[in-house]
């Protein structure tokens, strides 16, 4: 080899190792698996709901949650009424994320909406059955 190749071959190695090399940042846990069979099937919330809390538990034990895990956890406690932890949760998300900020604030203004709503018709209800 010639004494001019030697720095274009040590470029080109050195190149090389860096591309094969990545790292994965984050632990995503079974969240692809368990967000493909939710579209699948959504009645298996359930099993999106575990994979989703499993990669939160893995990210803060870690200290790096993925991004949208909090509020992908959050929606999934909305939409099956435990609107006060899904709070939490968007709590979380902005905090961890303040990118997010606007639609968490957002989510977090509905949760609560849905909840004092759903309090007044429980309440409302509850008036109607004294009453009779």
């Amino acid at each position: 080899m010639k004494a001019k190749q030697i720095p274009v071959a040590i470029g080109l190695l050195l190149a090389m190792t860096g591309c094969a090399t990545n790292p994965q940042k984050y632990s995503w846990g079974g969240y692809e698996k368990g967000l493909y069979q939710y579209y699948k099937n959504p009645a298996s919330s359930e099993d999106l709901a575990e994979k989703l809390a499993q990669a939160i538990e893995s990210g803060e034990q870690k200290g790096n949650v993925p991004p949208g895990i909090y509020a992908e956890y959050g929606y999934l406690l909305y939409t099956s009424g435990k609107k006060a932890e899904a709070v939490a949760y968007f709590e979380k998300e902005k905090a961890a994320w303040p990118e997010s900020s606007i639609l968490m604030d957002k989510m977090i203004k509905n949760a609560q909406t849905a909840s004092s709503s759903t309090l007044t018709k429980a309440e409302d209800k509850q008036a109607g059955v004294a009453s009779r």
